[in-house]
């Protein structure tokens, strides 16, 4: 990919737009001085009013207040970026924010001699704990360079994740009448099999191996032991992580902090009275306490800040870093009409525009999966080992989860870096199969065939499989388990004896992932983005760019309806979120998964 005309010369907006107002200007000035009176007042014209557009548009609204104050809202779903296009963005109105803009801006403001507070309202995260573990560091972060940082908690019960994310804060401020919900972790799923034999519906479902629990809600009433042993192991991690962060950002002993965490419900006093926050109050309390004399023109939301920031840091010609997104469920083919997926076709199509652009030194894949296709994930592997042959290293940084399938997608990268609470291994693979014959023989429906052998309808609804055909799927299905950790193997460096040990369908903590080899590193995006610097032999100092890859956006009208419409497949999802405790976003892809059946590589969400 070449370089423009305008990088090659290595000069900034201001100096572009500079030079075309003063050739405009100047064969204006000609023009009048050979009396073309028209062409003249129409060049002079335009010189003008390009530069007062870029004043007005650009420069103008990057200009922050004196001694500003940043507004955040941390509440509903944040994901991890924006995901519309921007037609869609403006039909739909505001969004909420994503957690790659709070993370540029609050990076941003750390640095940033302009900004004095930054003031976060949280409420209602709908967020794994990695993301609400990664909000809190940052916070700190902003802190720990002398900015003032408030939170307002001011959800009515707000949950352990939202106080884990607001006390990253200086100050931890909550409306008089929260009731705070300290419970602690827990993890689990609905089990569903009692209620498909109810409802006429028998699950068939085979998974490699023991610890591969996400057939379980469909083919049991209970956990097995070997999922409740690897989840108890997940959750002393993840009460370790918080009761350590919750002990340093409060200046309390762990043991207390590990005390608080399960103390159960808490009234704000309470919590005030255990040094949870520092005092009872509202948020226009403190508006009126940093800007006295209320005329509102210090504070500066999300976007105006963004603005802001770009303006300010993104100049002049930098080594770039690719960033590629893959959250939700991976697909492979026609995607549903709303929701997060990978689709192993576009991710592989952004791997391979990442790679061959001249600009670009290294990328860094975010991955925040449960798995789901074996093709796709595998499609996804190959992009990243192709990426990599053109000389472009990978690293991948793993947010809430990045299980079975979202492991296979990162395995094969130079480095992978995990937080302390991510979700990730799950390294095996599960089956399902559904037979509806006795619902629908219950309202008159009745199945007849004719096939060229007796498995032809095996497939279909109208039958279970035999034990022959379960057999063939079952050796098929190890076929794909081999590949799996035979790639691990490779991809960690790790003997297959080792890998073995590692997989079996296990799921693991970032922090056991680390200690046995399966991610390199603990920390987010910005530990990911420090490694790729370094795999890039970008110079410390340096500054870099950072460029985002998305897929292309396919504007339609089905796509628009599915924004505005209660579509059957988006209620139904919406209900199956619900009941199976997955992401709203994630739901119609992952319905999908489940309904098509077959063998796929998915880790349950257990966040």
């Amino acid at each position: 990919m070449k370089k423009s005309f305008w990088r090659r010369l290595s000069i900034s907006r201001e100096v572009r737009i500079g030079i075309v107002a003063a050739v405009l200007l100047a064969l204006g000035s000609l023009a009048l001085a050979f009396h073309y009176l028209a062409a003249g007042i129409v060049l002079v014209l335009i010189a003008a009013a390009i530069i007062a557009g870029f004043w007005f548009w650009v420069v103008r609204r990057a200009r922050l207040p004196k001694n500003a104050v940043v507004m955040l809202h941390l509440g509903g779903e944040i994901h991890e970026d924006s995901q519309h296009a921007p037609l869609l963005q403006m039909l739909r109105g505001a969004q909420a924010p994503s957690l790659h803009h709070l993370r540029y801006a609050l990076e941003a403001i750390a640095d940033d001699p302009g900004v004095r507070a930054v003031v976060v309202q949280v409420g209602g995260l709908q967020a794994g704990l990695a993301t609400a573990h990664e909000l809190h560091r940052l916070l700190a972060a902003v802190r720990a360079r002398g900015k003032r940082v408030i939170a307002v908690i001011a959800a009515d019960s707000p949950s352990i994740r939202d106080y884990l994310a607001a006390c990253g804060a200086g100050e931890v401020v909550a409306n008089p009448d929260v009731m705070f919900t300290m419970l602690g972790v827990a993890m689990g799923n609905p089990f569903l099999r009692d209620a498909l034999e109810k409802a006429g519906v028998r699950a068939q479902t085979l998974q490699w191996k023991e610890y591969k629990g996400a057939g379980e809600m469909l083919s049991r009433d209970s956990m097995s032991q070997a999922v409740r042993e690897s989840l108890d192991a997940i959750i002393a991690d993840w009460l370790d992580t918080m009761t350590h962060a919750v002990a340093q950002a409060r200046g309390m002993s762990e043991e207390r902090a590990r005390e608080l965490l399960s103390g159960g419900f808490m009234s704000a006093q309470t919590a005030l009275g255990a040094r949870l926050i520092d005092r009872a109050g509202y948020i226009e309390d403190i508006r009126a306490e940093l800007d006295p004399g209320g005329q509102r023109k210090c504070f500066v939301n999300l976007n105006a800040y963004l603005r802001h920031t770009v303006y300010r840091r993104e100049r002049g010609p930098r080594p770039a870093i690719a960033l590629i997104f893959g959250a939700g469920p991976v697909i492979t083919g026609e995607p549903p009409m709303s929701g997060e997926f990978i689709s192993g076709e576009s991710t592989s199509e952004m791997f391979e525009r990442a790679s061959r652009s001249d600009n670009v030194r290294a990328v860094v894949f975010r991955v925040n999966s449960p798995g789901g296709s074996a093709v796709g994930s595998d499609l996804v592997w190959r992009s990243v080992r192709e990426a990599q042959g053109r000389g472009k290293p990978v690293v991948v940084s793993m947010g809430d989860v990045a299980g079975s399938g979202g492991y296979y997608v990162a395995m094969g990268a130079d480095a992978i870096v995990a937080e302390p609470t991510t979700i990730t291994g799950s390294i095996g693979v599960v089956f399902a199969k559904f037979d509806l014959s006795a619902m629908l023989s219950k309202v008159g429906v009745r199945f007849d065939f004719a096939k060229s052998g007796a498995s032809g309808d095996a497939l279909s609804i109208s039958r279970g499989l035999s034990d022959d055909e379960l057999s063939q799927m079952n050796a098929a299905i190890g076929e794909v388990y081999g590949n799996f950790t035979a790639k691990v193997a490779e991809g960690r460096r790790l003997s297959p004896e080792d890998a073995e040990s590692l997989a079996k369908g296990r799921v693991w903590s970032g922090i056991a992932a680390r200690d046995r080899g399966l991610v390199d590193d603990l920390g987010g995006l910005a530990r990911a983005i420090e490694i790729a610097r370094e795999r890039a032999h970008i110079p410390p100092g340096q500054p870099h760019q950072i460029v985002t890859f998305s897929p292309p956006q396919r504007f339609s009208l089905r796509m628009l309806a599915s924004q505005f419409s209660a579509a059957p497949e988006w209620g139904g999802a919406d209900l199956f979120a619900r009941v199976v405790g997955v992401p709203r976003t994630w739901a119609p892809a992952m319905l999908r998964l489940l309904v098509r059946g077959g063998a796929m590589l998915l880790c349950p969400w257990l966040g």
